[in-house]
């Protein structure tokens, strides 16, 4: 039984410690560096566990990284395996769209723009537009690319800007493109969640230890409705993104990513305020939880950006006199 399922087993319990020991590892000796996981993942027996959790194995890795800050290649990962059928050959990162264009390829037939992850390194997968919305995808080799590291908000993210010329043979693959961002979406919403869950753990912490006018913050009426409110925005994020990951669908992992981008600003905004100056300093853990999310919430589309992309399609099919369809989120 599944960790999503009625109950956990053993087993899963001992790969879910597994991961979260690697995770913390690399983002202990690795920090501040771009960490390609493969190597350490064959060592967990990684193919194996994919062949019996393939849902939640997928879910772990960004469970992992939100938790332990670490920067690994598993978004990378996630959509090469998408993009493979359509690949000639093996390759190394993606080009993610510039921040400004959400999830649409900045590069046309002759020119490349966007973003790696990490270092500019081996093969890149370009995806470049079409006239009419289409996607085609070729790879370059690194080295026929200009980068330069992003300075970026969360400043232990390294981020590198690409630009330079497409000249590798392109392979129509619009299909493929939007099921990598659909994968990556509900990743990055993944790792959101867990960015949030943490923030409030402290947050609530906190004000359980914190005393102001000889009583703790936390039996104080205004603090209290402030984290439960944003409990329960984050609790419905996570129900929209347990939902996508369980039905898949692209409408339902850009929900899920703008629920849970929003669910982090939420829940970084009251942390911040019921922890007060401390919170802002470089010497508490808050701030790592809230930069990083800031930073994972702008790739593939910000959380406004996707909501105001759910109100185009909503709005896609609408005539006059027909009902919108309904849109429902729930807590549990």
């Amino acid at each position: 039984m599944t960790r999503n399922g009625h109950g956990a087993d053993e087993s899963w319990q001992m790969v879910e410690e597994a991961v979260f020991r690697l995770f913390e590892e690399l983002a202990g000796k690795h920090a501040g560096d771009h960490v390609a996981i493969g190597g350490r993942l064959k060592e967990l027996g990684w193919s194996e566990i994919e062949a019996e959790y393939p849902v939640e194995a997928y879910e772990l890795l960004f469970r992992a990284q939100g938790r332990s800050l670490a920067l690994t290649d598993c978004l990378d990962r996630v959509m090469l395996a998408e993009l493979a059928g359509v690949l000639d050959g093996p390759a190394d990162h993606v080009m993610l769209p510039d921040l400004a264009a959400g999830c649409v390829p900045g590069s046309d037939a002759g020119r490349a723009s966007g973003i790696v992850l990490g270092p500019l390194e081996g093969r890149i997968v370009v995806p470049v537009s079409g006239p009419t919305g289409t996607v085609a995808v070729g790879v370059v080799d690194a080295s026929r690319l200009d980068g330069w590291r992003l300075d970026t908000f969360d400043a232990s993210t390294y981020w590198t800007r690409v630009s330079g010329s497409v000249d590798a043979t392109l392979i129509a693959a619009s299909t493929e493109w939007n099921q990598a961002i659909t994968a990556a979406r509900r990743a990055l919403a993944t790792e959101l969640v867990e960015l949030a869950e943490r923030a409030l753990r402290i947050a609530v912490e906190h004000v359980s230890v914190r005393v102001q006018f000889g009583a703790q913050i936390g039996s104080f009426q205004s603090p209290r409705h402030a984290l439960a409110d944003a409990s329960a925005v984050l609790a419905g994020a996570r129900a929209l993104l347990d939902e996508s990951w369980r039905n898949g669908g692209e409408l339902s992992a850009l929900g899920a990513k703008a629920a849970a981008g929003r669910a982090h600003r939420a829940v970084s905004d009251v942390a911040l305020q019921v922890c007060g100056a401390i919170g802002l300093t470089a010497e508490h853990d808050l701030h790592r939880y809230v930069t990083r999310g800031f930073q994972v919430d702008a790739l593939c589309g910000s959380h406004d950006q996707l909501e105001a992309l759910l109100a185009e399609r909503l709005f896609e099919d609408h005539t006059p006199g027909r009902a919108l369809p309904a849109v429902v989120s729930w807590a549990e």
